[in-house]
């Protein structure tokens, strides 16, 4: 067999069912990737504490690659902007957000219909199981906390009675919404609060620049607590994908499968044509080409067991049929 298989038209074949095999395997390869492509693992460089700026751009959307990523500012917080978030957890009990107005002391500035403003951060100052909403520290003071994107929205319809009459109370915290309410330019993600000092003193780092644990915010007590977002990870693997890839494998095993299983016939057609043919008659073996032949007493004549007559050939003897 190994004789026929060095044969060109098998070589060729073989060719050709290698290059199918390896295009197969390049699918089960896409397809591997792509049951990890939705995984996000946790950066540690996203831990150590940024300047503001080198994350929140103005017109600019918040990217996967920035996300999560502790940032410190300093300004102040404007008087009387805060509004509660609701259905926010913190440690498995649900509460509030206390979303704030924060101006960064270098932030850009925007010029529209003749008033200069200047463009503020959206602060989550903590979290609060109250449905009071806490007063903004006053004067100047140095925030740290992560850069998250904006919740999905969240209709008002789908807060209860009692929210419903605080009047201050919303579903989602979103910088576009709140830029309507506050009237005011805002950048496009939001800080979720994890540190508050006056900006007279430091924030509580460690050496790494990462924010100590020891961190608290002004005026922490049981109702306000920092928020402690954490970095979005997903370890899932998407199974579906899996099951197709080891498909892609299996079709590619069975193309080789196929080249040898029809050389492994031809082999045996050629060594053993009883086998494939009814012959009740006498056959031979041309040692010249080692295959096999019969004497046709209609046409009169030898033919070679892979050269089979038309079937008007075949006569009622029983002698060959294929």
């Amino acid at each position: 067999m190994f004789k026929l298989a060095l044969a060109p038209r098998w070589i060729a074949a073989l060719l050709l069912v290698l290059a199918v095999a390896f295009g197969f395997v390049m699918l089960s390869k896409w397809q591997l990737n792509a049951s990890t492509l939705g995984q996000v693992s946790a950066d540690p460089a996203k831990e150590v504490v940024h300047p503001w700026e080198s994350v929140l751009i103005e017109h600019e959307p918040l990217t996967t690659t920035e996300a999560d990523t502790m940032v410190s500012a300093t300004g102040k917080y404007v008087p009387g902007s805060s509004y509660l978030v609701a259905e926010k957890l913190h440690e498995g009990e649900k509460g509030y957000w206390v979303m704030s107005e924060f101006t960064p002391d270098d932030g850009a500035q925007v010029t529209a219909a003749g008033k200069v403003q200047q463009r503020s951060i959206a602060v989550a100052r903590g979290w609060t199981a109250s449905p009071e909403i806490p007063q903004e520290p006053s004067g100047e003071v140095t925030i740290a906390g992560r850069v998250v994107a904006n919740d999905a929205p969240f209709y008002s319809s789908d807060l209860t009675e009692e929210e419903k009459t605080q009047g201050r109370t919303l579903g989602s915290a979103s910088a576009a919404q709140l830029s309507n309410i506050w009237d005011v330019p805002l950048y496009g993600a939001l800080l979720t609060n994890d540190a508050e000092v006056p900006a007279s003193e430091k924030l509580p780092l460690n050496e790494d620049g990462t924010l100590s644990d020891s961190a608290t915010i002004l005026g922490q007590s049981e109702q306000l607590k920092p928020v402690h977002a954490q970095q979005v990870t997903d370890e899932e693997v998407n199974w579906l994908n899996i099951f197709y890839a080891l498909e892609w494998i299996v079709f590619a095993g069975f193309a080789v499968y196929l080249w040898w299983r029809m050389l492994r016939d031809s082999y045996r057609e050629q060594n053993n044509p009883a086998l494939y043919f009814e012959y009740e008659g006498e056959y031979w073996l041309d040692e010249e080409s080692g295959r096999y032949y019969y004497w046709d007493p209609a046409d009169q004549q030898y033919y070679f067991f892979d050269d089979v007559p038309r079937d008007d050939r075949a006569g009622n003897d029983g002698k060959l049929h294929q």
